[in-house]
Parts: C-alpha cells; structure tokens; sequence
C-alpha cells in the first residue's frame, strides 16, 4: 500500500478547490437572479430593493451565497443614496460579519484560544487586547477579503462587541465608495478622493491623534505589534536552538516528548516541568515546520529525524532506551517510529495524550483551503487515509506497551478516536480515560502530569525487575558447563 502521496494530495484539493468556486458562482448566480426578478443588473438599477429591512436581511445573509461584499454596497449606494446607503450598508456588513464570526467562535474558543495559550501567551494578551484596532485596520484596506478577516475574528475569539464596532466603523470608508461607484454625476476618480477626503477627516486622522496619545503612554498599536514580532521572532530563534543538558544519567531511561501539529517546543514547557519535578530525565527536539517552528512537517519523515536525533543522543549518553510521551499528531510520529523504524528496539512505553488515530475532520479545513497544497501531513492525518489505515495493520511488538490517554472532551480525537485500534495484539495497548480534558489541557494539566509519571515508573518498575529476573535465571545455570554467566537483556533494553 502506498502510504502517502504528496502528487496525489495536490490534485485532490486542485479539483476541491475548482469545484467549490464553481459551486459558489452557480449558488450566488442562482440567489440573486431569484431576488432581483431574472436578472442580476435589475439587483444594481435604481429603486430596487428599497425596502430598509429587506436590505439588511438580504446583507446578513450574503456570506451564505458567496456574494462579495461589493455587490451589496452598490445595491445600497442606489437604492438609498450615499449617505442612506452608506450606513445601511455598513449595518449589513456588521450582521453578514456575526454570522460568519459566530459560526467560527465556536472553535476559536476550543481550539485556536487554547493554542495560542499554550504556544504564543503573550501575542495571546496583545490579540485580546487589541482586538478592535485589529479588526478596523483589516477593514479599512479594501483588498483584504471582508469575510476571510470575519472568519479569523472567530477562529482567533475576537471580542463581539469589538468585532461589531470596529467593522462598522472600518468599512464606512468601503461602503461610501461602493455606494457611488455607478452616481453617473461623479467619475471614479472623483469617488475616490471624495472618499479618501471625507472619512480622512471624520474618521482617520481623529484615530491617528488618539494613536499618537496612545504610543506617548506606550500602548500605542505600533508598540504592540513590535512586541508581539519580537516574541514570535524569540519563538522561532529559541525553537532552533539546541541547549544541551550538562549529564544525562545512563542509567535512568529518559522521556522524549513530542509535539503536536503547528505546536512549538514551547507547548510542552509545562509538562517538562512537572515530569522534571518528579525526577524524570526529559528529551525534546525542534520538529520544524512553519518558520522552522510550528510543526507541519511530513509525519514519516519526522519519525526519520526522530531515529537520527535519539540514535546520536544513545551515542553520546550511553542511554539503553528511552521511553516517549507524545501529544496529538506526535503520537503518530512515535507510532511509526517504533513499529516501522524498528524503534521499539530502543522503547518499551509510549504514552499518547490526545493522539488522532482514526484521523480528524479538521484537516478538511486546510484541504478545501490552498494549505492543502503546503502542509502534507494534513492528507496523513485525513481520516481513512492510507497513512492512518497503515498505522493500524502494523504489528505491536511484545515488548512494547502503548498507552493512549483519550478524552469525550476532546474537540480533535474525540473519545475512542484517541485509542489505537489495531487488528493484532490489542492486550498491548492500554486506554486510559480522562474524560475531564480537552484536547490542549492534557498539556499542562497537573493531573496528567501525575498519570504519565505513574506510568512511567510502573514501567520501569517492570523492566528492572524483568532484567533481575533474567540475570538471575541464567546465574542459576550458569553452573553448567559451557554457560556464561553474563546477564540477558531484553530487546527492549539493548542500546
């Protein structure tokens, strides 16, 4: 079976993304010539859809039938003129924004306000902060898609009330250019610098003198957003940095910890910490990625890095083996590096903490979208995927103890979706409900912490006394003659 084809991916999300944008023009197409009696020009004469209400109505539906926000602004512009169609338009696009933002609120809560609190904490606070400049920036440059900058408001869990305010004071500007486009009275020209004249007055240069005020007491935007360049920058130069720990106990197994999808080395911080605190020796690594950070690499050439990474660290710490907590996506990664890589030879225990086995919906997400065509590992982690079918045929070695960590909380490997279902050896793989976390909480909660050290020393506890037992076996024939009295490692001991 091939287990994964980049060429493949790439047609796939060609021929998503072709058919989708010729579905949006047949549903738009279909809509407006059904409202505007036949034909879309009598949508843009004079006198059509005067009625206020049904305006708005038609506004906040927009989205829905994939009707760019210009089409609405000259409806506006003639049906209630310049200034009546200005705000109107301007109250339309607040209520077209909520229904876009409200149906992406949902998972910037679940997801997107987690990651950022567990990668980029300070860009979190800024986000939060400065919401409502944000949002009227986006809105004030025309070229931006108006319901691409709805969409990130929601995923990002931008404020409601900051959203709501800063777009309809954002595409004013927009919607009075709009509104004049087709004013035979006035060239485009015109339009524009009357445009750029009137709101520059009224609406610019009063905000330009507040965000004057503003960097004075050094909360200006600008100040912010260079912090926030300064810690993604700190970010990515500290990901790249290896900081090598003065002495490794040879003696004592120690914890990689793996990452998940668009995470950094920053996300596990925590957890080291409490692993470190109950006197677990701990691995990490830079996975790369986006900027060379936020991991999006390719799942089976990460497991490749991982075989070259640990086999240079056996060689300058002496280590025998190692064992590997891994988190979402680097559960798949320690998964193939053991069963395919032959690296169950060097590990006895992983533990995976919200790992996708069966795959998750969210990669649709990014295949309908041209990052389908960058991030290969999203085809992976489709579910029914060649990769994730592949993963559960292959075999478990007797030596190796699998424990996944699940959750009905979970919002990326929902309940059963976060164990392993393999066709072979099932008694070697260990669920272990926590019913209570979600997905990004199995990062830094205490009691996952405590779980994981469990395990780890029972673990330990088994293989000690496993390797006693066989030096002890084979020093009671060691008696007869031509026997060694050598102790026997398992394979899961050997370097």
């Amino acid at each position: 079976m091939n287990v994964y084809s980049y060429a493949r991916q790439v047609k796939a999300v060609l021929v998503i993304e072709i058919s989708l944008f010729v579905i949006a023009l047949f549903i738009a197409s279909l809509f407006w010539t059904n409202v505007c009696d036949g034909t879309l020009e009598s949508c843009l004469a004079d006198g059509t859809l005067t009625k206020p209400l049904t305006f708005l109505a038609l506004s906040a539906i927009r989205p829905l039938v994939f009707t760019p926000f210009l089409f609405v602004g000259i409806i506006g512009g003639n049906a209630f003129g310049p200034i009546g169609g200005t705000i109107l338009t301007a109250l339309g696009a607040v209520l077209s924004c909520m229904v876009v933002f409200g149906l992406t609120k949902f998972l910037g809560q679940k997801l997107a306000k987690p990651w950022l609190r567990a990668n980029l904490p300070a860009t979190f606070k800024f986000i939060r902060s400065q919401d409502y400049k944000l949002v009227f920036a986006a809105r004030l440059i025309p070229i931006v898609p108006f319901d691409l900058v709805s969409f990130v408001c929601g995923a990002m869990d931008f404020r409601f009330r900051s959203v709501a305010i800063a777009t309809f004071l954002g595409v004013l500007p927009e919607a009075y250019l709009y509104s004049k486009l087709l004013d035979s009275s006035e060239s485009s020209l015109e339009s524009t610098l009357t445009t750029i004249m009137t709101f520059g007055i009224l609406i610019i240069i009063p905000l330009m003198v507040f965000e004057f005020m503003s960097r004075k007491k050094g909360t200006g935007m600008w100040q912010l957003l260079k912090a926030m360049y300064r810690e993604i920058t700190y970010e990515v130069q500290s990901n790249n940095e290896i900081v090598k720990r003065a002495h490794f106990d040879p003696e004592q197994a120690p914890v990689l910890l793996l990452y998940g999808f668009f995470s950094s080395r920053r996300s596990v911080t925590v957890l080291e910490r409490m692993l470190t605190a109950r006197g677990h020796q701990v691995l990490s690594f830079n996975l790369g990625g986006l900027l060379g950070t936020f991991f999006t690499r390719d799942i089976l050439e990460t497991a490749g890095f991982i075989d070259y990474k640990l086999k240079r660290q056996f060689d300058r710490h002496g280590f025998r083996k190692v064992h590997i907590v891994a988190h979402s996506k680097g559960g798949m990664v320690a998964l193939w590096w053991a069963l395919k890589l032959g690296g169950h030879k060097f590990c006895d225990t992983i533990i995976t903490l919200g790992t996708p086995y069966r795959g998750t919906r969210l990669t649709y997400l990014a295949l309908v979208t041209p990052l389908g065509f960058i991030w290969r590992d999203m085809g992976q982690m489709r579910p029914g995927s060649n990769f994730i079918r592949s993963l559960k045929n292959l075999d478990i070695p007797e030596n190796l103890t699998i424990h996944c960590l699940y959750s009905n909380k979970d919002r990326v490997a929902r309940g059963g979706h976060g164990i392993l279902q393999s066709n072979q050896f099932s008694q070697r793989i260990k669920s272990v409900p926590m019913h209570h976390i979600g997905h990004f909480e199995f990062l830094y909660r205490r009691d996952v912490g405590e779980k994981i050290s469990e395990i780890l020393k029972d673990s330990d506890r088994t293989n000690n006394r496993i390797v006693i037992q066989d030096a002890a076996h084979h020093a009671s024939h060691a008696e007869e003659p031509g026997l060694s009295a050598a102790p026997i490692l398992r394979s899961g001991n050997q370097p």
